[in-house]
């Protein structure tokens, strides 16, 4: 049973490989289930053993290899962090998945079909409500605790994800050389720094 799941699941992450790499060569709009079947070294009909659509594929790719991953497996204790530790945590984290090369070139691809393609759009955009919602929880449990002290909780994580955002962008997309010297912990410290001088209470 044991070995019949891990076939199971190494078959799964094989088609999540080779969608990734075929989504980061055509995009997510030219690929087709025959182009990521030969890339597994599957056939077509395989694929959907697994997923039932290509759609399904690409939410598996987001919460999986992206930074939801990092939420889908924080263990419990770790909201209870105080905020300098558990948001520079966060950062690393998110930079070190996005800033992989291989993400990096689905970032390339994916957003200027974002911008024409309602589906695609949409699919990231529920995996980025899905981060708000999470931080947001975060921010508002930490407010009632009086470890920050009283703001907006739902627009605080709206500024700390544009904030690593920004530098992702204008590193990989736009290879800004003002920022590309910087290692992620500078940015990670920056960033956590500049947000909770103006949060914790008595600052």
């Amino acid at each position: 049973m044991a070995r019949t799941t891990k076939v199971v699941e190494d078959r799964r992450e094989q088609i999540i490989d080779a969608a990734m790499h075929v989504f980061a060569e055509k995009g997510f709009v030219r690929a087709t289930n025959k182009d990521i079947a030969r890339e597994a070294g599957i056939t077509p009909g395989l694929i959907y053993h697994y997923f039932e659509s290509k759609e399904a594929l690409l939410r598996a790719i987001i919460d999986g290899r992206s930074p939801l991953r990092i939420i889908n497996a924080l263990p419990p204790q770790a909201l209870a962090l105080p905020p300098e530790v558990f948001l520079r945590f966060i950062v690393m984290q998110v930079l070190g998945i996005l800033e992989d090369e291989n993400f990096i070139q689905l970032i390339r691809v994916f957003l200027p079909e974002v911008v024409y393609n309602p589906d695609t759009g949409s699919t990231i955009n529920e995996a980025i409500q899905q981060a708000l919602g999470f931080l947001e929880g975060y921010f508002r449990n930490k407010i009632e605790a009086g470890e920050l002290r009283p703001m907006d909780a739902a627009l605080l994580p709206q500024l700390f994800i544009g904030s690593v955002m920004a530098f992702v962008l204008r590193r990989n997309i736009l290879h800004d050389p003002q920022v590309l010297h910087y290692t992620h912990e500078q940015i990670a410290d920056a960033i956590v720094e500049t947000m909770l001088k103006g949060l914790l209470p008595g600052r």
